[in-house]
């Protein structure tokens, strides 16, 4: 029982040093975030315009978020969930926000809606 009790413990500590690691960016004030630098400024700053025209025609919100890669040691998947999560994409009560992840180191690419 005593090997059982430490077992868990050690799982939960090690659980709480991944996260530890795990790096959350601040919401973006813009629609169009290149943080990886691919994009040219001039296209980023249309791209963020029609992002930004878009919304107000539509009420729907996408931001399109660009990494240089992912600072976590979980999925993809989990991360973005957690990002999206923080960041509250769309109007709340409406659920029409959609978020793009991209991570360009691992050529990974994520929608999250």
């Amino acid at each position: 029982m005593k090997l059982r009790a430490a077992g868990l413990i050690v799982l939960c500590l090690w659980a709480t040093l991944a996260r530890a690691q795990e790096v959350i960016p601040p919401a973006p004030q813009n629609h169009f975030n290149d943080y990886a630098s691919l994009v040219r400024p001039d296209t980023a700053a249309t791209l963020d315009s029609e992002l930004t025209q878009y919304e107000r025609a539509t009420s729907n919100q996408i931001v399109v978020a660009i990494f240089p890669k992912m600072q976590s040691d979980s999925s993809v998947e989990d991360y973005t969930v957690r990002i999206a999560q923080s960041w509250h994409a769309g109007i709340k009560g409406r659920d029409n926000g959609a978020v793009l992840f991209i991570f360009a180191e691992s050529h990974q690419i994520y929608l999250l809606v």
